[in-house]
């Protein structure tokens, strides 16, 4: 598991991010801890606000956000794209939003809309942490899809597989969604899931666990959120 950390106003920012050693992590069975929201992710651009520790697990939604400390938001992806976003307004107040981004979220606007969201808070500062997803040389898509994503998202989101079919490049597409609409990237953990064996992808394997992205703010005094 690799585990980054953030000073974010007042508070640290814990970004936590799974490998298929640590198994399928963050079900939505019940058996994650209970401070953890794990949406039932739908391709979708709903955003829900976390107010209490696990508030809101299992809900249709394929992005969350928090302000609270001890609530940890989890997203799962096997090939799309989870993205751990933390920001303040301006002063100490700190959220932090956990995203599912997948090709139709992405064309849809789920970025858009999480962003927008923080924003209504007074969120406004915000930086973004990507995680591993699958890269353009493995993904292929189909040419009218591809068509339509470039359109929408931007000519440089259309790339080409290996072996030489059209593809859809996720990554840039991520990066421009996210700062068309005012976000800084911090960092990308640049790993196809496709080519990558630590992490887990339908696309390449056929696997059905899923490796969970997970963030959650801790104050000075609250110690970590879930352990290692």
């Amino acid at each position: 598991m690799l585990t980054l950390r953030r000073r974010c106003g007042n508070s640290l920012v814990r970004i936590s991010v799974t490998e298929r050693s640590d198994g399928d992590c963050a079900p939505i069975d019940g058996s994650a801890p209970s401070n953890v929201t794990v949406l039932r992710q739908v391709h979708g651009t709903r955003v829900v606000e976390v107010r209490r520790p696990g508030e809101h697990r299992g809900a249709c939604a394929d992005a969350a956000w928090t302000s609270i400390p001890r609530a940890t938001l989890a997203v799962r992806t096997a090939d799309c794209v989870p993205i751990a976003l933390y920001g303040t307004d301006g002063a100490d107040c700190a959220a932090v939003a956990a995203i599912h981004a997948g090709w139709r979220g992405l064309l849809d606007g789920v970025i858009a809309a999480t962003l927008a969201e923080l924003g209504r808070h007074g969120i406004r500062h915000t930086r973004a942490i990507v995680g591993p997803h699958i890269g353009p040389l493995q993904y292929e898509f189909g040419a009218d899809q591809l068509e339509t994503a470039s359109a929408a998202l931007g000519p440089s989101v259309s790339s080409t597989t290996h072996w030489g079919t059209p593809s859809l490049d996720l990554g840039e597409a991520t990066r421009l969604e996210l700062r068309r609409h005012g976000a800084v990237i911090d960092s990308e953990i640049g790993r196809c899931t496709a080519s990558d064996e630590r992490y887990f992808s339908h696309r390449a394997r056929a696997e059905q666990g899923r490796t969970a992205v997970l963030v959650g703010l801790e104050t000075e005094r609250a110690g970590v959120l879930i352990d290692d």
